[in-house]
C-alpha cells in the first residue's frame, strides 16, 4: 500500500479499528483485544528498554538500515503472540534481533527457528539473542527450516517475515495453518507483493493490516475476510 493510499484511507482504517463495521465475532474480538488493545501488558517496558538500548548507539539512518522495529509493531508482535501461543516460531530475517527476544518472551516453552544466512556478520543481533540462543534453531535456507518444522508438526505455528521468502515457501505455511505476520510491507514492494500473492492465496481466514504490518490467519473455521486497519 502506497503512502498516498495510506493516507486516503486513514479514516476508514481507524474507525474499523474501533470495531466499528466489523460483522465477524472472531475479527472483531480480534481487533479489540489484540490489534488494538490498549492495557499494559508486563513485557511493555522490557520491549521499550531494549529498543532504547539499541537506538541510543545507533543513528537514525543505521535504525532503518538495521531494520529496527518501531516500539508499536513490537508491542503488536508480543500480543499475537501471546494470543495464539505458538509452540514452534518461525522467523525470516534477523532484523536486530529484537522479535526473537519479544516472541520468546510469551512462552518459555517455545523454541525459535530463525533463517538468516548473514546472522553470524550480524553483531547486534547476536547481543540481542544472546541469552535466547538455547531456544534457537539456526538456518540459511528457508526452505529446509520449513520442511523441517512441518515434518516435526504437533504444535501451533507462527512466522515472523521480515524480508522477502520465496512465494512456494510462504504458501505451504499458510496451507498447514500456520498464522503469519508480514513486516515492511510499504517500503519494501517484494514484501508487499509477497502479502497479496498470500492474500489471494488464501481461501479461508482472515488479514489484518495497516499497510506496514501485516497479520494472516488461515484458520480454516474463518470466513474469508480481510480488514484494513490503524495500529
Amino acid at each position: 500500500m502506497s503512502s498516498l493510499k495510506r493516507y486516503l484511507n486513514a479514516w476508514s482504517r481507524h474507525h474499523r479499528s474501533g470495531g466499528f463495521g466489523i460483522h465477524s465475532p472472531y475479527a472483531y474480538q480480534f481487533v479489540r483485544n489484540v490489534w488494538r488493545q490498549r492495557l499494559p501488558y508486563y513485557a511493555y517496558e522490557g520491549i521499550h528498554q531494549l529498543i532504547d538500548t539499541v537506538k541510543a548507539g545507533t543513528t537514525p539512518r543505521q535504525r532503518r538500515d538495521m531494520d529496527l522495529i518501531d516500539e508499536r509493531e513490537a508491542r503488536l508482535l508480543f500480543r499475537v503472540v501471546n494470543f495464539f501461543n505458538p509452540g514452534s516460531i518461525l522467523q525470516v530475517g534477523a532484523a536486530t534481533g529484537i522479535e526473537s527476544v519479544v516472541m520468546l518472551g510469551v512462552n518459555s516453552q517455545s523454541r525459535l527457528y530463525l533463517c538468516d544466512p548473514c546472522l553470524e556478520q550480524n553483531a547486534l543481533a547476536m547481543r540481542v539473542l544472546q541469552s535466547q540462543l538455547h531456544r534457537t534453531e539456526c538456518y540459511d535456507d528457508a526452505s529446509v527450516m520449513v520442511n523441517e518444522v512441518l515434518e516435526a508438526g504437533g504444535t501451533p505455528l507462527l512466522a515472523l517475515i521480515n524480508r522477502p521468502l520465496d512465494e512456494v515457501v510462504a504458501k505451504r505455511l499458510l496451507d498447514a495453518q500456520c498464522v503469519m505476520v508480514m513486516r515492511n510491507l510499504l517500503h519494501d514492494d517484494q514484501m508487499s507483493s509477497l502479502y497479496n500473492a498470500c492474500c489471494a492465496h488464501m481461501q479461508v481466514g482472515q488479514t489484518y493490516t495497516n499497510g506496514k504490518i501485516a497479520i494472516l490467519n488461515p484458520n480454516p473455521k474463518l470466513q474469508r475476510e480481510d480488514f484494513l486497519l490503524w495500529l
